[in-house]
This record gives C-alpha cells, sequence and structure tokens, in this order.
C-alpha cells in the first residue's frame, strides 16, 4: 500500500467567552483576586519591560512573601491541601467534604475573605514567576496547581452549602490552570513603540520606497552579490501557534491489471523462421603521449705555455790600495712627514749606517752571474651547451563499448501461419482515503529548507588565490635615508645599498702667536687649506673662538676666508660667526689674517653635504631594485594564478560530476532526507535554538584522551531530545515546497540550476520556501503548549498549567 498524498482541513479558532473560559479550565488570577504585585507586573507586561519584571519576580521569589512549601500557608490551608493530596487521584464527594469540614470559615477565609485572598493570591503569584523564569517544572517543587485547585474548590464548596454534584468533583480536578496570557506574548526582543499605540506594527522606514529609480548613480548596484559576512546569532523567538486540522490520508493499493493498446504486432507464415538480432557498440580512445629530449654539447679548450727568460750579469772590479788603514763611516737619515685633515698622518723614514774598515792590500773581482726566470701558464676553457626539448603530444582514446545482443526467434517451419499481438497492460489501483481525526499541529513556513544542507555537503576549494604585487607608485625623489627603510619593507627588499651619509664636517683647528714688532699690524697667515670629502662639496662654514688677546693700541680684528667668502671677527665693528658657502669640492685653501691681536685659537668647522648626484644615483639603485623585485613578483604572480585558475577548474568539474552522484539517490532515501533537514529547522524554530549546546560528548578526556560523556550534560540534553522526538509525530509530517523566488534573490540562479534525478527532491534543492505541518501526538499537547508558552520542559508535578487564551 503506497501514500499518495495527505489533505488536512485547518479548523478555525473559536473566541470562548468568559463563562466557557471558567468551565474550561481554573484562572490563577481572575479579576476579583489580584495581588497589587500582580497589577504592577501587568503593567510592566503591557509595556513589554522584560529586565525590570524579570528582577521583580525573583525578587519576590526570594522573599518571604512566596510559598516556597505549603508550611508557608496557614495551618488550616496546609492540612486540607496536605489531606487532599494524600488522597490522591481517587477523590469522592464524602471524602472531600469530610477533610473540609473539619475548618472553621473563620479561620480559612477571614472575616471580610482577607486570609483566603492572601493566600490564593501568594500561591498563584509564585506559580507565575515561576512559569516565567522556566522553573515551575522543577522536580522538588511542590504542586502548585493542585494547591490552587484545592483552595478553588474549598471557596466553591462553601459558598455552595456543600452541594456539588458527584461527577462534577472528579471533573473539576481535570480541568488545566489557566495563567495570564499577557505574560506569553512579550517580546524579549523590543519595546513597544510610544508614537502610535493602536498600530505598533507600523515602520514608516520600511514602508517607504524611493520616488525616483529612473537613474543608477552606481554600476555595483546592479551586480548581485550574496552576503558572506559571518553575523551573530539572533536569538530573538516567537511563540508559534498550535492550531486544529482534520488530517485525512489518500492510499492506494494495487487491484488488477487489465490489457490495453497493441504496443507490438509479428506475422510468421508457415514454414518460416524469423529472428532479430541487435548490436550496439560505442567505442572512445583515450591516448596520452609525452616525450621529452634533453640534448648536452661541451667544448673544453686546455692550454698550457712555458715561459723562460735569462738574465746575464757581469762585474769586473779592480781594487788596489797601498798599505795603509782607511776608514769610511756614513750616517745618514731622511724623511717625510704628510698630515692631513680628519686626524690621519702619514711618517715615511729611511735611514743607513755603515762602517768600512780596509787594510793594506790589493784585490781584483770578477763575477758572472746566470740567473734563469721559469714560469707556466695553464688556460683551460669550457663551453657547454645544453638543449632541452620538449614535445608533449597529447590525444584522447577511451574505449568504452556496450554490447547488446537480442535474439528472437519465430520458428514456424512445421505449422501453420501465425499472427501475434503484444499488448501494453494497464495497472488498476485502488485509492482510499484514511481519516486520522482531529489532530493539532504546529503550522510554519521555513525559508530556504535545502540550504544547510547543501552546504554541509559541499567541498570549498581549498588553493589560495595569489595576492597581486602592489603598484609602484614612487619616483626616485621619494626615496630618502629617512624613509628608505619602509619602503623597502612595504615592497620586501631584504639587502639594499646602505644609503651614504647626507652630511659631513671638516674641522681645522688655527692657532699661532704674533711677534710684539707685528702685534699691531695686519698679518696674513698662509699656508692653510682644507680638504673637501670625496662626493661632498660645501654648504656652511662656522667658527668657535677658544682665545686671543689683543694688543692694547688701535683696533683688533680676525677673519678667516673660504670660497671668497669671509668671517670676520671685529672688536667694536661688524662680527659674524656662520657663513654659506658655495658648492667647493677637493682641497680649497683658506686665507686666514689677524690685526691687533698677539695670539689666538680657534677651531673652523666647514659643513659639507652630500652631492646631488652621488643621491640620485642611490635613489635610482634602491628603485631599481624595487622594480626588479616587482617585476618577478609579478611574473611569479601571474604563474601561480594561472595554476590556482587551473586547479579551481578541476576541482570545480570534479565537484560538478559528484554533485550528481550525490542527488542521485534512492528516492526512499530522498524522502528521508527531507524530513530530517525539515525537522531540524522545525525544532529551531519552536525552541529558538540551533543545537549549539549538544557537546555532551567530549573529544579528549583525562587520562588516555579518549571521547567520553558529561553524564550531567547527557542527562540535560536527553530530556530535550526525548521531548521533541516523542511530543510530534514526525511520521506524520506533511510539508510543501514553493518555488525558488521566495529565497534570496541572488541565490535565484544557483538555485535553479540544482538537477536531481528525483523530481521531488529536486524541488527541495530548489524551493524558496517550505509549509510544514507538524502533528503533535495524543497526550502531548499540554506538554508542548507549556513549552511554547514558558520555554520548559515539563517535568515537575502535577499538571501542566496553561496560558488563559481565548481562542
Amino acid at each position: 500500500m503506497t501514500e499518495l498524498i495527505r489533505l488536512f482541513a485547518k479548523r478555525s479558532p473559536v473566541i470562548l467567552n468568559l463563562n466557557s473560559i471558567i468551565s474550561f479550565g481554573i484562572q490563577t488570577h481572575p479579576e476579583h483576586y489580584q495581588s497589587t504585585r500582580f497589577k504592577n507586573w501587568e503593567t510592566l507586561c503591557k509595556a513589554n519591560n522584560v529586565d525590570e519584571l524579570k528582577t521583580s519576580m525573583l525578587k519576590f521569589l526570594q522573599s518571604d512573601d512566596s510559598i516556597k512549601t505549603l508550611d508557608n500557608l496557614s495551618k488550616d490551608w496546609n492540612r486540607i491541601i496536605s489531606q487532599f493530596f494524600a488522597i490522591g487521584n481517587e477523590i469522592r464527594k464524602e471524602k472531600a467534604y469530610e477533610i473540609i469540614k473539619e475548618s472553621k470559615i473563620e479561620s480559612l477565609f477571614g472575616k471580610d475573605k482577607s486570609v483566603f485572598i492572601n493566600q490564593f493570591t501568594a500561591v498563584a503569584d509564585t506559580i507565575l514567576s515561576l512559569t516565567y523564569l522556566k522553573n515551575l517544572g522543577h522536580k522538588d517543587n511542590i504542586d502548585y496547581q493542585s494547591a490552587i485547585k484545592v483552595m478553588a474548590f474549598t471557596e466553591r464548596c462553601f459558598y455552595s452549602k456543600m452541594k456539588i454534584p458527584d461527577l462534577d468533583i472528579a471533573e473539576y480536578f481535570k480541568k488545566p490552570i489557566l495563567l495570564p496570557s499577557c505574560f506569553f506574548r512579550i517580546d524579549p526582543c523590543s519595546e513597544v513603540s510610544n508614537s502610535d499605540s493602536r498600530f505598533p506594527f507600523l515602520d514608516v522606514q520600511r514602508i517607504t520606497r524611493s520616488t525616483n529609480n529612473s537613474k543608477v548613480s552606481d554600476s555595483s548596484n546592479c551586480t548581485c552579490i550574496e552576503n558572506e559576512e559571518c553575523v551573530k546569532q539572533n536569538k530573538c523567538c516567537v511563540k508559534p501557534r498550535i492550531d486544529l486540522i482534520d488530517l485525512m490520508v489518500v492510499k492506494d493499493f494495487t487491484k488488477c491489471y487489465q490489457a490495453g493498446d497493441l504496443s507490438f504486432i509479428k506475422n510468421v507464415l508457415e514454414g518460416e523462421i524469423l529472428s532479430t538480432k541487435h548490436r550496439r557498440l560505442e567505442r572512445t580512445e583515450e591516448l596520452l603521449e609525452t616525450e621529452s629530449e634533453i640534448r648536452q654539447f661541451e667544448e673544453r679548450y686546455l692550454q698550457t705555455e712555458d715561459k723562460t727568460s735569462l738574465h746575464k750579469e757581469t762585474e769586473d772590479i779592480l781594487n788596489q790600495d797601498r798599505a795603509f788603514d782607511a776608514g769610511l763611516t756614513t750616517n745618514s737619515h731622511f724623511g717625510i712627514n704628510v698630515g692631513v685633515t680628519e686626524n690621519l698622518k702619514y711618517d715615511l723614514s729611511f735611514g743607513t749606517n755603515s762602517t768600512t774598515n780596509l787594510s793594506s792590500s790589493q784585490s781584483k773581482t770578477k763575477t758572472n752571474k746566470d740567473v734563469r726566470d721559469y714560469s707556466k701558464d695553464v688556460i683551460n676553457r669550457a663551453t657547454k651547451q645544453l638543449e632541452e626539448k620538449v614535445r608533449k603530444l597529447s590525444s584522447m582514446k577511451r574505449i568504452f563499448e556496450t554490447e547488446e545482443k537480442n535474439k528472437h526467434v519465430f520458428d514456424n517451419s512445421k505449422g501453420e501461419n501465425v499472427n501475434g499481438q503484444y499488448l501494453y497492460v494497464n495497472k488498476v489501483s485502488r485509492a482510499q482515503v484514511y481519516n486520522y481525526g482531529k489532530t493539532a499541529v504546529i503550522d510554519l513556513i521555513l525559508p530556504e529548507p535545502a540550504t544547510l544542507y547543501k552546504r554541509l555537503l559541499e567541498k570549498k576549494f581549498t588553493g589560495v588565490l595569489p595576492i597581486k604585487p602592489i603598484e609602484i607608485l614612487i619616483d626616485p625623489d621619494t626615496i630618502t635615508p629617512n624613509n628608505y627603510q619602509s619602503l623597502i619593507n612595504q615592497y620586501g627588499l631584504n639587502e639594499v645599498e646602505l644609503p651614504p651619509e647626507m652630511n659631513k664636517v671638516v674641522v681645522l683647528r688655527i692657532n699661532g702667536e704674533i711677534d710684539k714688532k707685528d702685534a699691531g699690524k695686519y698679518n696674513q697667515i698662509d699656508g692653510l687649506s682644507v680638504s673637501i670629502p670625496e662626493d661632498y662639496v660645501t654648504s656652511y662654514m662656522e667658527w668657535a673662538i677658544s682665545s686671543f688677546n689683543w694688543n692694547d693700541k688701535g683696533k683688533t680684528s680676525m677673519g678667516a676666508t673660504l670660497g671668497g667668502l669671509m668671517l670676520v671677527h671685529s672688536w667694536g665693528g661688524t662680527s659674524n660667526s656662520q657663513i654659506n658657502l658655495p658648492a667647493l669640492d677637493g682641497i680649497q685653501p683658506i686665507g686666514f689674517y689677524v690685526w691687533g691681536v698677539r695670539d689666538y685659537d680657534l677651531m673652523l668647522t666647514v659643513h659639507c653635504k652630500l652631492k646631488d648626484d652621488i643621491l640620485t644615483k642611490w635613489q635610482l639603485s634602491i628603485l631599481n631594485k624595487i622594480k626588479e623585485l616587482n617585476q618577478t613578483n609579478l611574473e611569479k604572480y601571474e604563474k601561480t594564478l594561472a595554476e590556482y585558475k587551473n586547479d579551481k577548474e578541476e576541482f570545480d568539474a570534479k565537484e560538478a560530476e559528484l554533485k550528481k552522484e550525490r542527488y542521485n539517490k534512492n528516492p526512499f532515501i530522498n524522502r528521508e532526507t527531507e524530513k530530517a533537514e525539515l525537522k531540524r529547522m522545525a525544532i529551531s524554530y519552536i525552541s529558538c535554538q540551533f543545537f549549539d549546546q549538544f557537546d555532551s560528548l567530549k573529544n579528549k578526556v583525562e587520562p588516555c584522551g579518549y571521547p567520553e560523556m558529561n553524564i550531567r550534560e547527557a542527562e540535560q540534553e536527553g530530556k530535550f531530545i526525548q521531548f521533541f522526538e516523542q511530543a510530534f509525530n514526525w511520521n506524520l509530517l506533511t510539508y510543501i515546497f514553493y518555488p525558488y523566488f521566495w529565497g534570496k534573490k541572488c541565490n535565484w540562479g544557483k538555485n535553479l540550476s540544482e538537477v536531481s534525478g528525483d523530481l521531488i527532491f529536486e524541488k527541495f534543492l530548489q524551493a524558496g520556501s517550505c509549509r510544514v505541518l507538524i502533528p503533535i501526538r495524543n497526550g502531548f499537547f499540554d506538554y508542548v503548549q507549556y513549552f511554547i508558552a514558558s520555554g520548559e520542559i515539563w517535568g515537575g508535578n502535577g499538571t501542566t498549567p496553561l496560558p488563559d487564551d481565548p481562542h
């Protein structure tokens, strides 16, 4: 039997009047039993003030006004509720009356009913606070719901004078507790707008549309780019409404097969044999050939040259001395002392000492010397030529052979004429509608249901896109000794020529004394000069006078001249200590004079700057290296980019083939995949969680580092899993896929390109949205409704309270 289709008819909600609501359940906060505390909470609820409401409820639960145990109630109410708890579910009228009659009305209600109201509102406010703070279902809590029922039942008995029908007692304690609905419609993610409380859903900015769409200012606005920015998970939740439907499932089964139209006719005459053969062959050949040839040619030249030279010396000496002693003593010394600037000094000296004593004698000397010099030169020259020839020949030859041979023989060689007819067969099915009756469902619209499924299966290309070298936007003038280090770091240079010094100084000390007879005159000091360092020219000159003494009579003046410009120090006249110089290089003479000065001592400093052409040469060397490196990096980038694109194309081609295999599965498996994805999204929608906390199994646990579970976390996660697996009938999940255009616009083309051999699964892959109906199992309606209202899985005593919803 095959399921063909599911039909559901949604039932419209019915608005109950106040009497119907009272007969349906027991209200915790009826209008005439509301504490001042609850009224303040209700005001905060209507104002959507979540933080202050939670703070106020928590403060109440920590105070002595809340009901933590039955001992916090009065003695009589504690006794009555405890005795009703002891009876359990088997409540009879006689026993209930007996328990109530043991107490007096005054002790239970008071004269103005204030005792009952205080006790009742304390229990009701405790229930509401625990529910809102998701702690009413704690297993250690008392059965607050049954306590409220007992108190309300006792009040009803006194007012009816103990005349309640037997059936009414049992049905009364089966009624659910109804909580104020306002506290379960509050939105923790927004506040109510004060601008227009009648229509808080109106947002002027959202519904405003541009009135001028005729011009496009930026062409990038016409490019559809999917937003891949990682955003934070939105924790704002909604409370889906539970609807009632009539669920009907159409199933069919095969009844019979009937003959249909003709499909094939063959006539075979008497004595005829009819044979049919069919053969199909498809062949593709793939051949891959690579040829590589390397030729190496080497020439070597070896040359050896011997050289010999001969020198001949002949010396004839004839000495004839008389008989007397002659002595010769020589002592000579000469030297050169050279002094230059910058504390460099050279001292060259040569000396000889000889003493000769000859007695009276006569001698004759003749010397012949033959000197032979021998040298040998060996020259080894090699020329090597390497030639590599690569020839790559690629051809494809695939052999794919499919051969199908069919032999169908009609042998009528010994019979009468035969006429054969082949008919199409029609399948006759019988369909039946199965009515599952009224079922509570949650109706959801889920966006792009296949997106996560496709994302988890697809493989990302792991290649790294190379970064293009930055363009060189500098010229030589922008390179300076101060910023060159940052520039070479920016462009990736490692070793460069260090920058030359921009400035140098040459210091010359000038001192001396003037004869007394010339002290009052003009004295020119000659022979002074300064050596300008190589690659530098003069910039300016200054002096620092350590001391000088002048003559008592006449004027006093000193001056130093370089390049036609003078430094002057004059007593009673014009003086300067620094002058700018023209660009001079090499050794430059310095003019110096004194007038009326007996002695002087000063330091003359010449400041030099680097020549412009030297600086430009260094700047060009840096720039050229940057360009060379940039060109190398650019070539490497282009090569890497080509490899990246090639690898990407190969990866995409393989991924496309894998995708076809991935999506072409058994239709039964595809249906299970669809249900699993929709189930995951529905659970997140209802529970407002995204499976981030399911990590009770730890990957590495001491001492061996094996995966082990955290038992406490596994218990908590198990309760959550058990609730959602059992509370909903996932086997009857009903869904319909809506077209691609209900999804993100930039994904339209991508979604439409998804192909599968299963048409329903293809609709799943392309869907822009999906409607899902999730049936609630029988017996779990109250638990699901409580979870949606409070966000807590019920695990406490008694029955679950429900929101006081008029629908």
